[in-house]
C-alpha cells in the first residue's frame, strides 16, 4: 500500500517555473493533472507535499499546524530558487491557495493565485469534510467500523481546532492583499461544497483590478483541479501564465 501513497511532484522542463500547492487533507494528486498539463507546455513544475499529508493515518495531519505548512510553502519556493529559477509563479488549491497568496504578498514571485480558497472570511464545511476523508483513509487502512467511529470522535475536536489555525493564516493573507503587485489569478467553483463561493468577489474587490483575472466555473465543485471544469481551468491558467512578464534569461 505504501508504494501507492502520493509523493511530491517535480518536473524540470522550461525556464519558467510554477509552484502548485495542494489542499488541506489533500496531496500533490490534487494538482497532478495540472502539473502534467503545464509540463507539456514546457513549464518546470513543482507540487510538494505539506507535512503530515499523504499517509494512511489522518492523525499525521492533525499533529501538524498551519505555521508548519506556511514554512513548507516557503521552503518549496526556496527549492525552486536553489535550482536556479528566479521568476516563479505560484498557485494553490483551497488551503494551498492561502499560502500561495501569502507568498505573493511576502516573496518575490512573478504572479499566481488561488483556486477555491477562503481568503476573505466565509462559512466553511471543512471539519465535516475532513471526517469524511478520515473515514475513507481509515477504511483503506483496514480498521473495523467500530474502530473508525471511535477514531472519528477523537478527531472531531482536533480538526475544529486546526480549522481555527488555518483561518488565522487566511486572516494574515487577507490583511495584506493590498501588498500584492504581481498579476493575480482567482478561480472559483460555483457549486463549491466546502466554502461559500461568493467570498472570491470580496477578495477580488480588494486587489488591484488592473492585475486580477477572476474565473468562475458554474458547475464545478471544490476540488476544481480534478472536477468537470478541469480542462477549462487548465487552459485558463496557461493563458494567464503566458501573459506574465517572464524574462527567461534570468535562469
Amino acid at each position: 500500500m505504501k508504494g501507492s501513497l502520493p509523493k511530491s511532484f517535480y518536473a524540470e522542463h522550461g525556464e519558467k517555473a510554477v509552484l502548485l500547492l495542494h489542499a488541506y487533507s489533500g496531496s500533490s494528486n490534487d494538482v497532478r493533472m495540472l502539473c502534467r498539463f503545464l509540463e507539456k507546455a514546457n513549464y518546470t513544475v513543482y507540487a510538494p507535499m505539506f507535512s503530515g499529508h499523504g499517509t494512511l493515518n489522518p492523525e499525521d495531519i492533525l499533529h501538524q499546524d498551519a505555521t508548519t505548512w506556511w514554512e513548507d510553502a516557503k521552503a518549496a519556493l526556496a527549492f525552486l530558487k536553489a535550482n536556479g529559477f528566479h521568476e516563479i509563479a505560484v498557485f494553490g488549491l483551497s488551503m494551498g491557495g492561502i499560502f500561495a497568496t501569502r507568498l505573493l504578498e511576502e516573496e518575490n514571485v512573478i504572479g499566481g493565485g488561488f483556486f477555491c480558497s477562503p481568503i476573505s472570511p466565509v462559512e466553511t464545511n471543512v471539519p465535516e469534510n475532513f471526517l469524511i476523508y478520515a473515514q475513507q483513509v481509515l477504511n483503506i487502512a483496514g480498521l473495523s467500523e467500530t474502530e473508525i467511529q471511535q477514531q472519528l470522535e477523537i478527531y472531531r475536536p482536533l480538526v475544529k481546532e486546526q480549522l481555527t489555525d488555518i483561518q488565522e493564516q487566511a486572516a494574515y493573507a487577507n490583511e495584506k492583499l493590498s501588498k500584492i503587485q504581481a498579476p493575480m489569478f482567482l478561480a472559483q467553483a460555483g457549486q463549491d461544497e466546502m466554502i461559500d463561493p461568493m467570498g472570491v468577489y470580496e477578495t477580488a474587490r480588494r486587489l488591484n483590478k488592473q492585475r486580477v483575472t477572476l474565473q468562475w466555473y458554474p458547475t464545478s465543485k471544490h476540488v476544481i483541479t480534478v472536477g468537470n471544469a478541469r480542462r477549462e481551468l487548465e487552459r485558463d491558467v496557461l493563458e494567464f501564465l503566458e501573459k506574465l512578464p517572464w524574462n527567461e534569461e534570468n535562469k
